[in-house]
């Protein structure tokens, strides 16, 4: 390789890299309605088996970054309704055991996208403990609507042939009230979603 391509070849892994560190480096405001933003105000249970502690300055253990992503995910959706104006379905919100204890007063979806569609989620306003033993199941579920475009037949045709699984991803802001020591502040903790959920049209 010669050196007119290799610094070609450097430059693009530079960009590349440049791209990944934007990425993982997201940028949130300071506060949102009045809650402060703080990603690791929470600290979610990992198992057991799996357990391991970020050392921090101090010698003490610090939140892994990381695991705030593992508090909010979705359960198995279930088809609620479909018109011509696109399809409903219901979508349980699962919610990872912390560990230390916190109220949380409502959730606020951004940017949410299901199998490479946007779709606009309402506000979350039913209040929750946080769980501290086990994975907690809310008792409300999202009502989540898709809009097709298209004709309904070749757009339902569309989503129920495409996948077994649809991806999801988006970010979910976690208002509540959460203890940090003998203190309990008002915080708003983003949580970035990357997962998959069954196509609740496969079996339609």
């Amino acid at each position: 390789m010669n050196s007119g391509c290799r610094k070609i070849l450097l430059i693009a892994l530079g960009l590349g890299l440049s791209f990944i560190c934007a990425a993982q480096a997201r940028k949130y405001p300071d506060k949102i309605r009045g809650y402060k933003v703080e990603r690791t105000v929470v600290e979610v249970k990992r198992p057991a088996a799996k357990t391991s502690a970020t050392p921090a300055p101090n010698g003490q253990t610090a939140p892994d970054d990381s695991t705030v992503d593992q508090l909010i995910s979705l359960g198995t959706p279930e088809l609620a309704r479909v018109t011509p104006l696109g399809i409903t379905f219901e979508v349980p919100v699962v919610v990872a055991p912390v560990t230390q204890s916190g109220k949380v007063d409502f959730l606020v979806f951004e940017d949410m996208e299901i199998n490479g569609r946007p779709v606009d989620i309402s506000e979350y306003e039913h209040s929750f403990q946080l769980p501290n033993n086990k994975p907690s199941t809310l008792k409300n579920p999202l009502r989540i609507s898709i809009h097709l475009p298209s004709a309904l037949l070749a757009a339902i045709g569309e989503w129920t042939e495409s996948k077994d699984t649809w991806p999801v991803t988006g970010r979910i802001y976690v208002f509540g009230k959460f203890k940090k020591g003998p203190f309990s502040f008002k915080r708003c903790v983003p949580v970035e979603l990357n997962l998959t959920m069954r196509n609740p049209l496969k079996e339609k």
